[in-house]
């Protein structure tokens, strides 16, 4: 095999890798970038997931609220039992000790907070 035609041979080896590779960032003809923000409005969805508790304890005095829950997943946090801050105590309206409730929790400045609270 002479030079011209392992270069050519090579050449030809390197686009076919191109060509495959671009097949493959574009997804089949797809924008990536389209598929990009579908993840960021994803991510921005789990941020406000619900999560399901029962109500274990109330400190009104204090702006505070016991849930024993389910695993939030926006702050990758197991099934257990603790006391959240209340972003308002409004969120309080209507709720007691027992019921059944969805809430969404965040965690500014490391203080455990519920945000949003509904009885189910």
């Amino acid at each position: 095999m002479n030079y011209k035609t392992l270069t050519l041979t090579l050449l030809l080896g390197l686009a076919s890798l191109q060509a495959r590779a671009e097949m493959t960032m574009s997804h089949e003809g797809h924008d990536m970038s389209q598929m990009a923000e579908m993840g960021d409005m994803q991510e921005m969805g789990d941020a406000q997931t619900m999560t399901k508790g029962v109500i274990t304890r109330i400190d009104e005095a204090n702006s505070k609220l016991g849930i024993k829950h389910e695993a939030i997943s926006n702050l990758k946090m197991p099934p257990m039992n603790m006391v959240f801050r209340l972003a308002s105590p409004a969120l309080l309206e209507g709720l007691k000790v027992g019921d059944a409730v969805s809430f969404h929790a965040e965690n500014p400045a490391g203080k455990l907070t519920v945000t949003k609270l509904q009885k189910q």
